[in-house]
């Protein structure tokens, strides 16, 4: 997927034990890519997405779930980016799904 000219509003990125994910919040649109539980770098396909939350994944890492109607896709997040990241993405996609737990 190529950058877009626009600037994001928030950019976020983080790799944690191998894996490479990335948010980016526009002002119409939110994109997501990652490596985390895949085999390679993939866009999260955020026109499928029916909903998302922010969970704990580790001390060290935040998971953003994108659920889509065949799967989850976890974005990982450093933890100093939790508050941002779900300030941003209510902005942009609204309200976060109930914990998956």
């Amino acid at each position: 997927m190529p950058d877009s000219p626009v600037l994001p509003t928030l950019d976020l990125q983080h790799t944690w034990r191998g894996a490479t994910c990335r948010v980016r919040v526009f002002r119409d649109r939110v994109t997501a890519e990652t490596s985390y539980e895949r085999d390679a770098l993939l866009p999260v396909p955020m026109d499928a997405v029916q909903g998302w939350r922010i969970e704990e994944c580790d001390d060290d890492a935040v998971c953003v779930e994108f659920v889509t109607p065949d799967d989850v896709w976890r974005v990982l997040l450093s933890p100093a980016d939790e508050a941002v990241a779900d300030v941003a993405l209510r902005s942009a996609l609204g309200a976060p799904l109930p914990p998956a737990s």
